[in-house]
């Protein structure tokens, strides 16, 4: 039955409500997108220690050898690779503890963690390959100047990630391989395309508001700074920055908690018993996951 498209925005409102309440309501879900953030980060700072110790000046190597740059190529690579892997463990178990959430249960983090850590080949093996797949977009795209080649980084990226935008859950929760677990993905995102969508733009649009706000308390606090007025500058500037991080904490767990719950409603179309009129929910289109 086609589904009015009232009722998808309206489904969509709630589903994103039904992310942010979850979040309200358990706070512990925000330690995932932190951890895997801070983790990012310090992999990020080893990664510059290591290019500077390759490429500082004086030290006695040059730069531009074969050696070095390879070294340089193989340094950045791991680190690529392990920050690929961070994220994409963090979402796993946020998206394990949020569907324990949306069946009923009270999960804590390490409830997360550990159904995170009883796929980590998956996950591992996953991380590598939208990794690879990632650098090959954005190498095609600097082969061509110019527009084209931005038009192409974004096309293949957008592409990607709509393809692949329900391969975590399906990683965790169903036996698939690899390519089988794409098109499923692409599949799964097809069928309940207005509800992703939609709720993606609606959670979009809330962080927007909440970073461009950060922005425009960061900028009174620069204009202080450079009034002169220090105390008022720096208090604006660590409020904004502040604003900033936990708009993007929040962003990050709703945005696993909405993938969670679209994938529940794709495969039972389930999300919350009280949510979503029994007219709009579909029939199953494939295994569910292991919910109480």
């Amino acid at each position: 039955m086609a589904v009015p498209v009232a009722g998808t925005f309206s489904d969509s409102w709630k589903l994103t409500k039904t992310s942010f309440r979850l979040i309200f309501e358990d706070r512990a879900l925000l330690v995932f997108p932190l951890v895997a953030g801070l983790a990012i980060l310090g992999v990020l700072a080893l990664l510059l220690v290591g290019e500077y110790a390759l490429f500082r000046p004086g030290s006695g190597i040059a730069s531009g050898s074969g050696p070095v740059e390879a070294a340089g190529v193989v340094v950045f690579l791991l680190a690529y690779f392990a920050m690929t892997f961070l994220s994409v463990y963090g979402t796993a178990a946020l998206i394990g503890a949020a569907t324990l959430k949306l069946g009923g249960q009270q999960p804590t983090a390490s409830d997360g963690w550990k159904i995170a850590r009883a796929r980590i080949g998956r996950l591992l093996l996953w991380a590598l390959l939208t990794a690879t797949v990632g650098l090959l977009i954005q190498a095609i795209a600097s082969r061509v100047r110019g527009i084209g080649g931005l038009l192409i980084g974004a096309v293949g990226g957008v592409t990607w990630a709509i393809a692949t935008y329900f391969m975590i859950p399906i990683l965790i929760y169903e036996d698939q391989r690899p390519w089988p677990a794409l098109k499923r993905s692409a599949h799964l995102f097809t069928s309940s395309f207005g509800r992703t969508l939609v709720t993606n733009l609606v959670l979009a649009l809330l962080l927007g508001v909440g970073i461009v706000a950060a922005v425009i308390v960061a900028v009174v606090g620069l204009v202080f700074l450079f009034g002169g007025t220090l105390a008022l500058g720096l208090a604006f500037l660590g409020v904004g920055i502040a604003v900033a991080v936990v708009v993007a904490l929040i962003g990050a767990a709703a945005e696993g908690i909405l993938r969670a719950a679209l994938y529940r409603y794709a495969t039972t179309g389930k999300i919350d018993p009280d949510l979503l009129p029994s007219a709009y929910r579909a029939s199953a289109t494939g295994p569910a996951p292991p919910l109480p």
